[in-house]
């Protein structure tokens, strides 16, 4: 049973299982019509606990692998889940399966719910193949597949007013640093050793590398919308339907981070180092300019957007240190980022469903009406703002503490005051980061509540469901940091050092 279990192809099966569910909600739309919703909960639902497997081998034998050899003349692909790849693949599937189940109360006066199911499922499956890619030409396929969906789900059912324009944004944004990766792929097959399976790439410091790790990262930072790349953000996750939001903001922008990692710090490790300083440097200055951007605005969801860029900001900046404690704490805020942004978007989005109001200056005093959504807020808030003991909190302090580690490496030997001066900045971001959630949650949530706002009630059940079962996952990380940072720590250590 064992052996049968480790032999059968379950990561393949949930994609298969997501991309030909897709494929039959938008033929037989005409027939299925509003259990679109009901169906896809189901479909996604199947594609998430054919992943339980994979996981499981990941803890026990520290990896799940699956490959595929399409032809003699081809390289074989294949599908990987590592520690690497453990924290942005978990973070998907949950938040990709209660983003599905939310969706089904917010669509529900959606027109063409099942054609916006479809793509929703088309979105979350592309997000996982990314983090499971071995090929250089399956990654790429599967970036691509990403983008599609999310672009039309903007195009189709975004704000009326601005909608074409802001799809056109994100696919201008998107495609451009598509172009950079497509081209950098080529020059690392050229010079890394003429193979497209990622496994088999070496790597120097040379300046071909240097400039090959500038064009990836250039199009891996786009997706994490770091500044000054980030236009895109803000107008496409404020416009977008809010179970596309929480999967923009949770989920697709850390494909960035994840693919930076992959292809940066462990594939073109001797360049990361190299260029260590300016990595932890952009970091920085974008934890500080969203963080300024979403004190100042008004929008909630517009808001949420803006902290999105502040705390990709923060992983940046722990990517940069390139030691175990902060690159570690990189990957776990990736965990907590999803569920915590994920659930601030879900709460925005019930406040927005339930009043017809974004602007935070006419809203107030929701706890009283919308309790379940207020008190999921907080812990969303409190999370991101990186209060103890939630799952915020760990990760930003392990953050933190490997860019002091990168300042001071060894007690008593000289102090790199570079980096010293970003950690010192980077943790007083802290600060900037509870103002803007403090003010997000003042204006919504308390005091008293306008008239206009005296009918409001509590969002729908499949609606306050996820927002419950997130929430709760953000205490359990909180609580026990160590049912992630056992899996991600060692994977670190042996590659960059004790």
């Amino acid at each position: 049973m064992q052996t049968f279990l480790s032999d059968f192809p379950f990561m393949a099966l949930s994609l298969a299982v997501m991309f030909i569910g897709a494929l039959l909600i938008y033929v037989l739309k005409n027939r299925i019509g509003d259990s679109a919703g009901k169906i896809t909960v189901g479909v996604s639902l199947l594609g998430s606990v054919f992943m339980i497997q994979p996981f499981y081998e990941l803890l026990t034998e520290g990896f799940s692998e699956e490959t595929f050899v399409w032809s003699a003349i081809l390289e074989p692909f294949g599908l990987y889940l590592d520690p690497v790849a453990f924290p942005i693949t978990f973070a998907i599937v949950v938040l990709g399966f209660l983003s599905v189940v939310y969706a089904v109360g917010y669509t529900e006066h959606t027109e063409n719910k099942p054609t916006f199911f479809a793509n929703q499922l088309f979105f979350i499956m592309g997000m996982i193949w990314v983090t499971l890619a071995t090929n250089l030409i399956e990654f790429f396929i599967a970036w691509e597949i990403m983008l599609v969906p999310s672009y039309f789900l903007i195009l189709f059912w975004g704000l009326p007013e601005t909608r074409k324009r802001t799809a056109l944004k994100f696919w201008l944004y998107t495609q451009s640093g598509a172009v950079c990766i497509l081209i950098g792929f080529g020059l690392l097959y050229a010079n890394g050793g003429g193979s497209f399976v990622l496994a088999n790439i070496g790597a120097t410091g040379d300046l071909i590398f240097k400039i090959i790790f500038i064009l990836l990262a250039a199009g891996f930072l786009v997706k994490m919308a770091v500044f000054p790349i980030h236009w895109w953000l803000p107008p496409v996750h404020a416009e977008a339907p809010t179970p596309i939001s929480v999967l923009l903001s949770g989920a697709m922008i850390e494909t960035g981070a994840y693919a930076l990692v992959r292809f940066g710090t462990l594939t073109l490790d001797i360049v990361a180092t190299q260029l260590s300083i300016y990595v932890a440097a952009l970091g920085v200055i974008t934890m500080f300019y969203g963080g300024f951007m979403a004190l100042a605005q008004v929008d909630i969801k517009r808001l949420l957007a803006y902290s999105s860029v502040s705390q990709m900001g923060y992983v940046l900046f722990a990517l940069g240190t390139v030691t175990v404690t902060g690159v570690s704490g990189g990957m776990f805020h990736l965990i907590n980022h999803a569920f915590s942004k994920g659930l601030l978007f879900m709460t925005a989005g019930a406040v927005i469903h339930q009043t017809g109001l974004r602007d935070i200056k006419q809203l107030g005093g929701l706890s009283n009406k919308m309790p379940i959504t207020a008190f999921a807020a907080a812990i969303g808030m409190m999370s991101i703002a990186g209060s103890p003991p939630l799952s915020g909190f760990a990760s930003e302090w392990m953050m933190f503490l490997g860019g002091f580690q990168a300042a001071i490496p060894i007690p008593g030997l000289q102090v790199n005051m570079p980096f010293l001066i970003l950690a010192l900045l980077a943790a007083s971001s802290s600060i900037l980061s509870a103002a803007y959630m403090l003010r997000f949650f003042w204006r919504v949530f308390l005091g008293p509540h306008p008239e206009t706002l005296e009918e409001v009630k509590e969002s729908p059940r499949s609606m306050t469901i996820p927002m419950i079962v997130l929430g709760i996952l953000i205490v359990i990380f909180g609580i026990f940091p160590s049912l992630a940072l056992d899996v991600i720590v060692p994977a670190f250590s042996s590659v960059l050092g004790p």
